[in-house]
């Protein structure tokens, strides 16, 4: 049986001796980054804008990368490589490396990175077909930290919407903000149609620049689709014609009921439909 590889801080190890340092800072306080990545025949989607993201994160949580851009950008596809994989789920994950038990940061302590990848078949397809449903958490993202626009490993408070969630038989979480405003699904970004017009939460609301959604805003302003970036009330959301969720792994994903409440004629709309065709064009 062909064994996984992972790389971890320029070395390529097979997965099973992988290891971190149990003082490791991302294990312990969940201190660094991370930035998931699809890639399709080979090729890996938006690759520049992932990494753009991850060198962004980075300086605002003051964690100075040890590696260039082209030598992460090597490491990504020689991956994909070693372990034979053309359409993947890749996973770069930097930490700030060992450290004491304490808060206080070491400035001996050497960065961790590790490199890793899955094959990927992609979502079920009826929930393309037939749409997915979701439920409005209580679980709260404070927009005005500054955690809440890069992809950290403090995922917990999603995590835990995503569980209470499915534990009432929904498929995704849809997260608010501190002012009860829509903020984005525990696993990506959330834009709903309203007479044909596209919107999404702007960014002053407490969400993660997705990648997929900056694409998915480039190609409706293509289609000649209004695009409207603002805040918006969980009644705006409920009353919409369309739902639909974006990331990197799923795409484009219709939310055809929110709560009890059913979206449009409770399945995929036509322009959801149309933007996932045209991303796939892109793809």
């Amino acid at each position: 049986m062909r064994k996984i590889k992972a790389w971890i801080n320029g070395k390529f190890l097979d997965v099973g001796e992988a290891k971190i340092s149990v003082f490791d800072r991302g294990f312990l306080y969940g201190d660094g980054l991370f930035e998931t990545m699809r890639s399709y025949g080979g090729n890996i989607f938006k690759l520049a804008e992932h990494l753009s993201r991850l060198f962004y994160s980075s300086k605002v949580i003051k964690l100075k990368i040890p590696y260039s851009k082209r030598t992460l950008e090597g490491a990504l596809y020689k991956i994909l490589k070693v372990n034979r994989l053309d359409d993947a789920y890749i996973r770069l994950t930097l930490t700030r490396g060992d450290g004491p038990f304490t808060l206080k940061k070491d400035g001996r302590s050497r960065p961790n990175v590790v490199i890793s990848a899955k094959e990927f078949r992609g979502y079920p397809q009826r929930f393309y077909s037939a749409g997915i449903n979701a439920q409005i958490s209580d679980i709260r993202q404070d927009e005005r930290s500054p955690l809440s626009g890069i992809k950290t490993l403090n995922f917990l408070g999603h995590i835990l919407a995503r569980m209470r969630t499915q534990e009432d038989g929904f498929n995704e979480a849809i997260i608010t903000n501190t002012e009860g405003r829509i903020a984005e699904a525990a696993t990506g970004n959330i834009f709903l149609v309203k007479r044909r017009l596209l919107l999404t939460p702007s960014l002053d609301s407490g969400i993660l620049p997705g990648i997929t959604r900056g694409v998915v805003i480039r190609i409706a302003k293509g289609l000649k689709i209004r695009v409207s970036e603002k805040p918006i009330s969980a009644g705006g959301l409920i009353s919409a014609d369309e739902v639909f969720l974006t990331n990197s792994l799923a795409e484009i994903l219709p939310v055809v009921k929110i709560g009890r409440a059913e979206i449009g004629k409770g399945r995929p709309g036509e322009i959801t439909k149309l933007l996932h065709a045209s991303y796939r064009k892109m793809v």
